[in-house]
């Protein structure tokens, strides 16, 4: 037996979808009317206690203050960002669940796991990207040396022996170092950490010969006189490091930045990414927002979701090719 459907005319079909069209972009306004309702958290793909950690403490104290409602930052570190995408991936997209990441979790993850509980290219939207920091590079006391210059020649006098700390496979002081491998013919040996100040530490002590990382983790070693910074890894001199000179003065078309960005799940409504967004670029643009941001060596930046969605894309593509340059082998 057959089951017998009413017959409706294309007017008629055409009509029902006109009119659910309009429903749904009714309950979309309410909802960022209403939004927020409740407290929004904001996923940290880092430990506490670092500069990214500083950066994101700071935006959510302006952006709570504006919503009218707490964002409370819950960690959720290691596996280079996978459990903290991870969260983002399983939350409803409702707005309520933001994530903190760099490039380890949006950009390197990809090309580096050989499999993810999530989809890294469509289950998430961009909102904007948030800071930008030259990285420096500085060596502890087991290196006798003073210019990146000498540095480079130590280290292809040496090959094999030189080792560089990071905070993981895949991280951002580990691509750096396998740039400056890869244009120097350089052989450091890579000593990966479970995070960035583990790895510092060791520098500190003599146990690692050097690190590529955020001035803001190292300048208190550096004034100290614990660390010596050879080199900064931007395109122009760092403002919290002015007389560091560029790694690039030394190695030609080196050039490697740490950025942050913010990101939502995939199907979050228009209005409230809207929201959401104009919150956050508020925030960046208050000027104690950015002296707070300048201090931490960071300086900051504001995107449309669709110029971080372009600079994420062009991101992958320069990861995935330094991977394979550098014959990074995939992870479990």
């Amino acid at each position: 037996m057959s089951l017998q459907f009413p017959k409706r005319s294309w007017n008629q079909v055409l009509a029902f979808a006109a009119s659910f069209a309009v429903a749904c972009t009714a309950v979309q306004a309410q909802d960022a009317s209403t939004y927020p309702s409740k407290p929004i958290r904001m996923v940290m793909s880092q430990p506490p206690g670092n500069a990214p950690d500083i950066l994101a403490r700071i935006l959510s104290d302006h952006v709570s203050k504006s919503l009218g409602q707490p964002v409370i930052i819950e960690y959720k570190p290691s596996a280079g960002g996978v459990i903290a995408l991870d969260a983002a991936a399983k939350a409803a997209p409702d707005g309520y669940t933001v994530v903190f990441a760099g490039p380890s979790a949006l950009t390197v993850a990809p090309y580096i796991k050989k499999k993810l509980p999530y989809d890294p290219f469509t289950d998430f939207l961009a909102l904007t990207i948030v800071g930008q920091s030259a990285n420096v590079l500085v060596v502890g006391p087991s290196l006798k040396v003073d210019t990146m210059a000498q540095l480079v020649q130590h280290i292809k006098s040496n090959p094999g022996k030189v080792q560089y700390g990071s905070a993981g496979i895949g991280s951002p002081a580990h691509l750096a170092g396998e740039l400056l491998n890869a244009l120097t013919g350089a052989q450091m040996l890579h000593i990966p950490y479970k995070g960035a100040p583990q790895a510092l530490n060791d520098v500190v002590a003599g146990t690692v010969d050097l690190m590529i990382t955020s001035p803001a983790s190292a300048k208190a070693f550096i004034s100290g006189g614990r660390l010596k910074a050879l080199a900064s890894t931007g395109q122009r001199p760092d403002p919290a490091l002015p007389d560091v000179p560029l790694l690039s003065d030394t190695v030609p078309q080196y050039e490697i930045t740490q950025w942050w960005g913010l990101v939502l799940r995939a199907g979050t409504p228009e209005p409230i990414v809207r929201k959401l967004h104009a919150a956050f670029v508020a925030a960046l643009k208050d000027p104690r927002v950015q002296s707070q941001f300048q201090l931490q060596g960071v300086v900051p930046r504001m995107t449309t979701p669709a110029e971080f969605e372009a600079f994420l894309k062009l991101e992958r593509v320069r990861h995935q090719d330094l991977i394979k340059r550098a014959n990074i082998p995939m992870e479990d």
